[in-house]
């Protein structure tokens, strides 16, 4: 039996089963029509992104095996929890060791008993979901409850927890360890690390940061560091921002001002568009034609109207636009050579897999001091700041410097080997 060779593993993941929360996680263009297409889609990824051929393989030829348990998407978690008995639909044959990727996420809705299905369970927590908790206006009484929570259902379930970073709450003192256990695709190594500020292609700017477009991952803070910079130099950074979010709109009124006007040069994407730089207007009546007169508004149109122009944050009161490009999403890989300096301003962030992609592609990287941080802080190419003067300083720096050149030990320590070497170390069980 396949399943009992050394090193023999199975991927169990989520199947959406409602059309629509396929479209609005997947897009359109990639929400499968069946369980086969995902899994066909998991295989490619594995095969082409993360060269592991062998791995891709059918099942029954050697590669991984794949099992789907049926779930739903909430928008107001944010999140997809499982419909169904998870456990119910692992053969007795595969039942060795599991891996619990958010064991207590895993476990809210519809909990399972792993710890009789499998010899040993081992729980990799990712998220400090009492931070975000704390963030929302109703945080004073769920983010307790949430620890609570959590806490209990990941006690009940694991028998070792690792948590990525030291940054998330305690949750089972007696048989928990902190340690970073991700790695990043190979493809993020190599020619970047070779790249020198004249051989950089970006031809807008020196500076980016990749992501989801929430005001949770630091774009406040953002703004602050974009003012000191102004403060100190007399003008601002210009930076290329990447990722797409709700609170796209709202960052991007913040960044341009109550004109909402774009600095001259820049132009952005939004999510939703399809990337091209040019658009035809379907709409715009043709040259030479006489333009309609607008209908009045209704009251609730003005009302509407006066409400959508109110300020969504202070930043919006500002007199100059920030220089900043909205691009829209993109495989971070494809940014390897264009940029010689990623800012990454979050502090909600449990451990950054972007900070690591972009040291691995021999940017210099400018994050905050944070113990969610502390990973990176072995890397040269990588400056920690601690105030907002610090970060110009660092900044400057960067911009006038190329970075260093990372050491083939220190590289190793971002790869997926050496983070299964050290999974197998955290996760046994300790006395």
């Amino acid at each position: 039996d396949f399943m009992h060779r050394p090193g023999a593993a199975t991927l169990v993941v989520p199947w959406l089963r409602s059309v629509e929360d396929r479209k609005r996680l997947y897009g359109d263009d990639r929400f499968f029509n069946s369980k086969e297409e995902q899994e066909a889609y998991i295989r490619d990824w594995l095969r082409e992104m993360a060269g592991m051929p062998e791995e891709a393989a059918k099942h029954e030829n050697g590669g991984i095996g794949i099992i789907f348990y049926d779930a739903a998407y909430y928008p107001k978690f944010g999140s997809i929890f499982a419909s169904c008995d998870i456990c119910s639909l692992i053969p007795d044959s595969t039942t060795d060791v599991c891996v619990l990727e958010e064991p207590e996420h895993l476990n809210w809705f519809t909990p399972c008993a792993w710890s009789a299905k499998f010899s040993h369970v081992v729980g990799i927590i990712h998220t400090n979901y009492k931070a975000y908790a704390s963030a929302q206006f109703h945080g004073i009484i769920s983010s307790g409850f949430i620890q609570m929570l959590g806490t209990f259902v990941v006690r009940a379930h694991c028998d070792k927890v690792v948590n990525l970073s030291g940054v998330l709450p305690s949750v089972a003192p007696y048989k928990e360890t902190v340690c970073n256990v991700h790695g990043i695709r190979n493809d993020f190594f190599g020619s970047s690390s070779d790249c020198t500020s004249k051989t950089r292609s970006s031809p807008h700017c020196q500076v980016y940061f990749i992501g989801k477009v929430l005001w949770e991952k630091g774009f406040d803070k953002l703004l602050d560091l974009e003012a000191m910079y102004k403060k100190k130099t007399g003008h601002f950074f210009e930076i290329d921002i990447y990722g797409s979010g709700p609170d796209e709109t709202d960052i991007k009124r913040a960044f341009y001002g109550r004109e909402r006007r774009q600095p001259e040069g820049i132009s952005s994407v939004s999510s939703n568009d399809s990337g091209d730089d040019e658009s035809i207007d379907e709409t715009a009546a043709p040259t030479g034609s006489a333009t309609l007169p607008a209908a009045p508004l209704s009251k609730r149109e003005k009302i509407s109207s006066i409400i959508e122009d109110l300020p969504r944050s202070r930043y919006e009161l500002r007199k100059f636009p920030v220089p900043a490009r909205f691009l829209g999403r993109r495989d971070h890989a494809q940014l390897k050579g264009m940029y010689k300096v990623f800012v990454n301003c979050s502090i909600s962030e449990v451990l950054c897999t972007t900070t690591a992609e972009s040291v691995a592609m021999g940017n210099w990287v400018i994050i905050p001091v944070h113990e969610s941080n502390n990973f990176f802080s072995r890397f040269p190419s990588v400056l920690m700041y601690g105030n907002p003067a610090e970060f110009v300083g660092h900044l400057q720096h960067a911009l006038k410097n190329d970075p260093p050149k990372l050491s083939e030990a220190l590289a190793r320590e971002l790869t997926w080997e050496a983070a299964t070497e050290r999974f197998i170390e955290a996760a046994a069980v300790t006395k």
